[in-house]
């Protein structure tokens, strides 16, 4: 009997407690996504590419299936679902880290309408430090959602 109301009172305690590892880890993610907007995360045959200028445009890979740039929507989607939905945050996170480890394939990018492309050389600071930061979401929700387990 002892034994239950210590378990009872060891979930109930873990769970109005704040988190504030896994809140620091989004604060570092988010830190991680600000910093490479403004470090060049393609070094290309044309010169170096921005993130910020990857983030304006990014969205348009999905008309030459690269889809990379939409682990930033789905990260977003997962921190709205991170506070009722754990699990569900941890899985559209996993997915978010998927999406993004596409950019390690590609080679060429769209120069123009005319279907020029720009080779890529090499992913610079940028893209590693954004890479990172998805990383360490996953890392934040995959401790959230181990807390929530333990909770119940």
């Amino acid at each position: 009997m002892f034994y239950l109301d210590v378990l009872s009172n060891r979930s109930s305690n873990l769970s109005p407690q704040p988190r504030v590892f896994e809140n620091l880890l989004l604060y570092l993610g988010f830190s991680c996504i600000v910093i490479s907007l403004f470090l060049p995360s393609l070094f290309t045959s044309k010169g170096d590419i921005t993130g910020i200028w990857v983030l304006l445009t990014g969205w348009m890979g999905l008309f030459i299936f690269q889809f990379s740039w939409f682990a930033n929507p789905v990260n977003l989607l997962a921190i709205l679902f991170v506070t009722k939905r754990p699990r569900v945050s941890l899985l559209l996170s996993i997915f978010a880290l998927i999406l993004a480890s596409e950019t390690f394939w590609f080679r060429e990018i769209p120069a123009d309408i005319n279907l020029g492309k720009i080779f890529i050389k090499e992913l610079g600071a940028g893209f590693y430090i954004w890479y990172f930061a998805q990383i360490v979401f996953l890392i934040s929700f995959l401790l959230r959602s181990l807390h929530e387990s333990m909770a119940r």
